[in-house]
C-alpha cells in the first residue's frame, strides 16, 4: 500500500468482510482506493477461485479501473469482473436469458432513431383502437424508459407505476406492445437489459444465487448515480446470501435525477444492508479557495448524510495568487467574446495546461464553442455517438452485423447505400434479395456473389468469403479489411478530401483498435464468438478521447468524473444555472437542491483557477446573477 494514503482511505482499501458505504467527495481519491482494495485482496487469495464484480457507469471508467486493477497483478483476468451495469447485464441474459425465453443471439439497439422506429411502428397499429390518440405531440420514448427504469413488465406493474394522465390506457397498450414486438424481434435497448435481469433473478432465484456466490466481493463505482431499477437488481442478486458490498459514493453529486438518481439510495443502502460509513472528505485536487466556496455552496443543501463533513483541502498551493476570478458583462455576446480572449490568454500563459468551458445548458456552450472554433482555438465539444461515421469503418462494422444476422434486410440496406455512395462499389440491392431466396434468405452469401472482383484485391476477396461469409475467423477478416479500406482511401484522388477521410479513418479505427484491446484483457479474441463481439461493440460509445491539447467545452453533465487546469464555468445567471424549472420550484425543493449539486461539481472540476460568468441579459431577457454566487462568496 502506499504511505501516502491518509487513515480514512487505507481504512477503505484494508476493508474485508460486510456491507461499506465509502462517502468519497470530489479529488479525494476514490478511485485509487477502490482499485488498490481489488488489486489487495487478488493478491492475497491468490490461491482461491471466487471472482471479484466491479460496476460503474460508463465503459471509459470501466477500462480505467480494469487496467488500474491488473497493472502488476498477474493472470486474474478470470477472477474479475470490470464493467457498467449493462454490460454485465449483457453476459447474465447471454449465459441464462432463455430461463425467460430469450435467445442469446438477441440484438441491442443503441440509437434512439432505432427505438422511435419501432415505437412509430407500434402506434400505427394503435390508430386502429383509437385514431384520435396525438402520439406526434407526446415524446413516447421517454414514456417507455419510464417505465422501463421502474422495472414494469405485467400489467399490473404497469398500472401501479402510471403517473395520473387520462392518456393511461393508451401508455399502457403502447408500452405492452412494444415490449412485445422489441422481444419478437429478439432485440432489447439498454433499460430493458436492467429490467429483464432483474426479472431473471426474481423469478429464477437460483440463477441470483449463482452469481452472489461467484463473486465473493461486489464493487458499485458512483452509487449515487443508480437509479431505482439498477438498486433492486443489485438486491436481486444479493438477497440475503451476499453482503460483501462496497459501494462509493457522493450524495453532492447526484446530478442525473432525470435517469433515476437520488440522493436518498445512499441512505437506503445503508439502512438495509446495515452498511459502515467511512468518509473520504480530503480534497486533493483543488487550490483552497475554491474549496472554500464549494463547502459554502454546498452546505445550503439539506438532503445530505446526516455527519457529512465538509471538503478539506489537501493540496499545497504554490503561490498567493488568487484562484476564483468571478465577472459579469452586458449580454452573452459580450460574455462569450470575453470568454474566447480568456482562453487566448490562458493557452499563451500556459500553453500545457488544460482547459474547460462549462455552462448548465447546450444552448450557451454552443455560442461559445463557436465564438471559438471562428479565433482557431483548437477546441472539442463531445458528444455521444453511437454508430461510426466514416464509410470504409461503418462498412466493415455493418458486415459483421449482416454475418451475423444473415437474414436482416435493414442491416442490408444500409451496407449496400455506404457501397453505393460512399465508396464506389455498384451493387443492385434488389437483385441480392431475390438471389438470397435460394440460400434460405442468406444475404451476405448472396452479397458475396456480387463482390466478386469488385474489391481488385485477390487476397482480401479470399478473406471476405472464408473469413467472414464462411466464418472462418472473423478478426482475421477485420484485420484484412482495415488494411483493404487503408489502400482505397489512399487511391482518392482529391487529395483534400483524402487527407479528411484518413483522419476521420484513423480516429474512428483507433475507437476499433481500444475497444478490442479492452476486450482481449477478459476473452481470447480466438475463442470469442462473432455474436458476443457485436453485442459487446454494440454497448459502447464510438467517439474518440479529446485531444489534450484542445479547449473541451462541455455540459455540466459530461464534465462530472473529469479534471481539468482551468475551469470557465459560463451562464451564472438566474435561470441559467439554477435553471428557470428550479426557481419556479422554491428555494428550498429538490430541484434546486440538484442545480446546486451541479454547480458544485463544476467548480471541482479545477485544479488551479476558476472563472465563473455571467450576462444582464440573455437571449434578450433580463437576468440576475446566479443565487449561487451570493452562497458560495457569503462571509
Amino acid at each position: 500500500m502506499k504511505k501516502e494514503y491518509t487513515e480514512a482511505q487505507k481504512k477503505a482499501i484494508n476493508w474485508n468482510e460486510g456491507s461499506v458505504v465509502v462517502l468519497a467527495g470530489p479529488g479525494s481519491g476514490k478511485t485509487a482506493v477502490l482499485t488498490d482494495r481489488i488489486k489487495r485482496i487478488l493478491n492475497e487469495s491468490k490461491k482461491e477461485s471466487f471472482r471479484i464484480l466491479a460496476l460503474t457507469f460508463t465503459n471509459k471508467a470501466a477500462q480505467e479501473m480494469s487496467e488500474r486493477i491488473l497493472e502488476g497483478v498477474n493472470n486474474v483476468e478470470h477472477r474479475l469482473y470490470v464493467g457498467t451495469f449493462h454490460s454485465f447485464c449483457l453476459e447474465v441474459l447471454r449465459n441464462h436469458g432463455s430461463y425467460i425465453g430469450l435467445k442469446s443471439n438477441f440484438d441491442i439497439y443503441n440509437s434512439d432513431d432505432d427505438l422511435n422506429e419501432v415505437i412509430d411502428d407500434v402506434c400505427d397499429k394503435y390508430r386502429d383502437i383509437d385514431p384520435t390518440f396525438p402520439a406526434k405531440e407526446f415524446k413516447l420514448l421517454n414514456m417507455i424508459r419510464f417505465f422501463e427504469r421502474r422495472l414494469c413488465y405485467t400489467e399490473e406493474e404497469i398500472i401501479n407505476a402510471m403517473p395520473q394522465t387520462k392518456y393511461s390506457e393508451a401508455y399502457k397498450w403502447i408500452y405492452q406492445e412494444y415490449l412485445k414486438t422489441m422481444l419478437g424481434r429478439c432485440t432489447l435497448d439498454f433499460d430493458l437489459l436492467i429490467l429483464l435481469t432483474h426479472r431473471l433473478f426474481i423469478y429464477k432465484p437460483a440463477i441470483a444465487r449463482i452469481y452472489s456466490k461467484t463473486y465473493r466481493y461486489i464493487n458499485i463505482d458512483e452509487f449515487q448515480d443508480t437509479n431505482y431499477g439498477q438498486y433492486m437488481l443489485l438486491t436481486s442478486m444479493c438477497r440475503n446470501t451476499n453482503n460483501n458490498i462496497f459501494i462509493v459514493a457522493d450524495d453532492d453529486q447526484v446530478i442525473y435525477g432525470w435517469n433515476g438518481a437520488d440522493h436518498k439510495r445512499i441512505a437506503k443502502f445503508k439502512n438495509e444492508y446495515k452498511a459502515e460509513l467511512i468518509q473520504l472528505n480530503q480534497n486533493f485536487r483543488c487550490p483552497k479557495d475554491v474549496i472554500q466556496v464549494a463547502n459554502n455552496l454546498i452546505a445550503h443543501n439539506s438532503g445530505r448524510e446526516s455527519t457529512k463533513k465538509p471538503l478539506e483541502a489537501m493540496k499545497i498551493d504554490i503561490d498567493d495568487n488568487q484562484h476564483i476570478f468571478c465577472k459579469g458583462f452586458s449580454d452573452e455576446n459580450s460574455e462569450i467574446n470575453a470568454i474566447t480572449q480568456l482562453i487566448k490568454k490562458i493557452k499563451k500563459e500556459n500553453p500545457d495546461d488544460t482547459i474547460c468551458v462549462l455552462a448548465r445548458t447546450n444552448r450557451l456552450l454552443e455560442l461559445a464553442f463557436q465564438s471559438a472554433k471562428k479565433e482557431h482555438i483548437k477546441c472539442e465539444k463531445t458528444k455521444r455517438k453511437n454508430d461510426f461515421e466514416t464509410p470504409y469503418i461503418l462498412w466493415i462494422f455493418l458486415l459483421l452485423k449482416l454475418a451475423n444476422h444473415r437474414t436482416d434486410r435493414k442491416i442490408f440496406l444500409q451496407l449496400i447505400n455506404i457501397m453505393n455512395e460512399e465508396m464506389g462499389l455498384p451493387i443492385n440491392g434488389d437483385e441480392v434479395i431475390l438471389e438470397s431466396d435460394v440460400m434460405d434468405g442468406d444475404l451476405l452469401k448472396a452479397l458475396r456473389l456480387k463482390c466478386c472482383q469488385k474489391f481488385n484485391d485477390e487476397e482480401f476477396e479470399k478473406s471476405f468469403s472464408l473469413n467472414l461469409v464462411e466464418g472462418k475467423d472473423f478478426i482475421r477478416f477485420i484485420e484484412d479489411a482495415f488494411k483493404w479500406s487503408e489502400e482505397q482511401i489512399s487511391n482518392i484522388k482529391n487529395t483534400a478530401c483524402k487527407e479528411q477521410m484518413f483522419e476521420n479513418y484513423k480516429i474512428e479505427k483507433k475507437v476499433w483498435t481500444d475497444f478490442q484491446r479492452h476486450l482481449n484483457s477478459y476473452n481470447d479474441l480466438k475463442e470469442i464468438l462473432l455474436l458476443t463481439y457485436i453485442q459487446e461493440f454494440s454497448m459502447i460509445s464510438k467517439e474518440d478521447e479529446p485531444q489534450k491539447d484542445a479547449v473541451q467545452f462541455l455540459t455540466i453533465h459530461a464534465s462530472k468524473g473529469k479534471e481539468f487546469d482551468h475551469v470557465i464555468l459560463i451562464g451564472m445567471a438566474n435561470d441559467e444555472l439554477p435553471s428557470f424549472q428550479s426557481l419556479q420550484k422554491g428555494i428550498n425543493s429538490t430541484e434546486m437542491e440538484e442545480e446546486r449539486r451541479n454547480c458544485f461539481v463544476a467548480i471541482t472540476r479545477t485544479k488551479k483557477s476558476l472563472y465563473l460568468t455571467y450576462s444582464e441579459k440573455y437571449f434578450g431577457w433580463k437576468k440576475q446573477p446566479s443565487i449561487f454566487l451570493n452562497e458560495m462568496f457569503e462571509k
